[in-house]
């Protein structure tokens, strides 16, 4: 009886084992796929994007290249800065702002959304039950890590590492990006970024 009852337990200890390391194998370390993440998206030098603001629910464009080049579409709207210069251009009321680029390291910025992950931050993991999808969440490490604007970063990820979601936490809102398309290393050249005012267009120069 005592031989057949530590059989019994020692079979269910092995396939408990057994099943903690499989499960532990099924979860991905969070720091690999942060890392993967960086070499992906941030490792490149351009990227194109396709998104949905899920608060306002608009679909907007993104073009961006280091250096804080990007041209940004909305409805109604589109921004353009070469990294020096910003154009800011309603195409509804023909109008557009020309002001000098100013990279504030606390705010929100395009680049700083998509390319320049905050470093310091640590990184959790989980799996989302019904998709599969890697949930990655970013958090300060250390107090004076944090950037004002991004007090929590939050990312969906299929299991290629395809970004579909991403969200930032700036202490009052939330603003979130759910992604229908991304294209790194898109090959821009830093032509796309020079812009020329429309005849007819209003302008208002705010640069110094």
């Amino acid at each position: 009886m005592n031989r057949i009852f530590i059989v019994t337990l020692t079979a269910v200890i092995l396939y408990s084992l057994q099943t903690v390391l499989v499960l532990a194998q099924a979860v991905p370390n969070a720091d690999e796929i942060f890392s993967a993440v960086q070499k992906k998206y941030a490792d490149g030098t351009s990227l194109r994007v396709k998104f949905i603001m899920k608060s306002e629910d608009i679909r907007g464009s993104l073009v961006l290249k280091r250096g804080n080049k990007y041209i940004l579409e909305l409805s109604g709207r589109t921004i353009i800065s070469n990294g020096k210069t910003v154009w800011n251009y309603n195409t509804t009321e023909k109008k557009v702002v020309i002001s000098d680029f100013r990279d504030n390291p606390d705010n929100i910025s395009p680049e700083r959304i998509f390319m320049n992950f905050p470093r310091g931050y640590k990184p959790s993991l989980t799996v989302e039950k019904n998709t599969n999808d890697l949930l990655l969440s970013l958090t300060p490490a250390k107090s004076r890590d944090q950037i004002s604007d991004m007090q929590r970063v939050g990312m969906k990820l299929s299991k290629d590492l395809k970004l579909k979601n991403i969200a930032i936490f700036d202490g009052s809102t939330l603003h979130e990006w759910d992604i229908t398309s991304i294209i790194p290393d898109a090959g821009v050249p830093d032509s796309a970024f020079e812009w020329k005012v429309p005849q007819g267009v209003q302008v208002i120069d705010l640069r110094d």
